[in-house]
């Protein structure tokens, strides 16, 4: 195929496109970017499953967090290891025990919301709310100071846009990527200051545990860094775009989002079906490795990148029946929007229990709201909303 996916008209609907890769087959060359196309939720986690024949490592995560960082290591020991610093602070009693933070930041925002939107203002809740929440909470986690917290969504925003490109993109010539560059060594510097401070004056956070820990006294300043700068990326990117697809999509369907007002008990349902119907990441990248690879009966050769379409799979009817409907009362199947295998999401469990209480408190404290313009969209492979216009009916 010839199929553009980054361009504006797939960016802003990507269903018509996703379905045209699927019904061309389950392994499909993209002439046009030079990546081969995967769209079958079975294949696709068999893949995940597999690091030692497809790899992260070498791709565009390695070129934004480097090769240091847990995130881009298919080395599993390695990549256990590194993890494995943070997953108590990860595991879901240590996560239950920020819901009072949480739901402190999301009323402190919804408050200004609120106010404006009673006075008959049109106001973004992306940018008053969906956007900064997710990193205040990352940045509290890392022990950033409140007052750097701003800085830290601009960096990470520009590292989001930078990875967002078509995979034949320029690294010398392309502007987002030219500003990801900057923004990953500004943010280089600033982590490296806050882990020098952290050695002298260690804490309860996420920065000084990974300083002080076992792995921690083996590593650099440059690795130290490299894995913090994932966690203040990969922890708000994500959960930032979910919380603006959920807005965006319950004030579409409005019945939906009556019943979650009257049962909040189908709140998580209705959050992972939202996750499905409408994911944040829409391609994972991977490199064949180890010689050529057979992929459902399609020979494709050693080093060539392959396009893994989490979108195809979550609407995949092999899996879902009636895919293409949202339904809050579907019956719970893992999708693959937190990814799988050894590069599963590691703040799965936070950026759920986010989400769900920022939701809660919107349905909670204006539940009337409806959009009032135009959404647009960042970008075809981590896609989520850039403003969500809400106004009150």
């Amino acid at each position: 195929m010839d199929i553009d996916l980054f361009g504006a008209e797939a960016i802003k609907n990507p269903w018509p496109y996703v379905k045209q890769v699927q019904a061309a087959g389950p392994v499909v060359p993209n002439e046009r970017v030079g990546t081969w196309m995967v769209t079958k939720d079975q294949i696709i986690r068999k893949i995940l499953a597999n690091s030692d024949r497809f790899k992260i490592e070498g791709s565009i995560a390695e070129e934004v967090f480097g090769p240091e960082a847990f995130i881009t290591m298919d080395d599993k020991a390695r990549h256990n290891a590194l993890r494995g610093v943070w997953s108590v602070a990860f595991q879901r009693s240590s996560i239950e025990a920020l819901r009072n933070v949480i739901a402190v930041i999301a009323d402190e925002m919804i408050d200004k919301m609120e106010q404006r939107l009673r006075d008959g203002e049109t106001v973004d809740a992306m940018a008053m709310l969906c956007r900064d929440l997710p990193a205040y909470v990352i940045a509290h986690m890392l022990g950033v100071p409140s007052e750097d917290r701003p800085r830290i969504v601009e960096w990470s925003d520009l590292l989001g846009e930078g990875v967002s490109g078509p995979p034949n993109f320029s690294r010398e010539t392309d502007p987002a990527w030219l500003a990801a560059e900057r923004a990953k060594v500004e943010l280089a510097e600033y982590i490296i200051d806050q882990i020098n401070y952290r050695r002298t004056h260690p804490g309860e956070d996420l920065i000084s545990q990974i300083v002080h820990s076992d792995v921690g006294k083996n590593l650099s300043d440059e690795a130290i860094m490299a894995n913090a700068r994932q966690l203040l990326f990969a922890g708000n990117e994500t959960t930032a775009k979910w919380l603006g697809h959920s807005l965006v999509v319950l004030s579409q369907h409005p019945d939906a989002r009556r019943e979650l007002t009257q049962q909040p008990m189908l709140m998580a349902n209705a959050l992972e079906e939202i996750m499905r119907w409408e994911p944040v990441v829409l391609i994972i990248p991977r490199l064949v490795s180890g010689g050529d690879a057979e992929i459902a009966g399609t020979i494709i050769p050693e080093g060539a990148e392959i396009s893994l379409m989490t979108a195809a799979a979550n609407r995949d009817p092999a899996r879902y029946d009636r895919p293409d409907e949202f339904d809050i009362h579907r019956e719970y199947k893992a999708n693959l929007g937190f990814g799988y295998g050894l590069h599963s999401c590691l703040g799965v469990t936070l950026a759920r229990l986010e989400t769900a209480v920022t939701v809660a408190r919107v349905l909670e404290r204006i539940p009337s709201f409806a959009l009032a313009g135009d959404v647009d969209y960042s970008a075809f492979q981590l896609r989520g909303p850039i403003n969500v216009p809400i106004a009150l009916n």
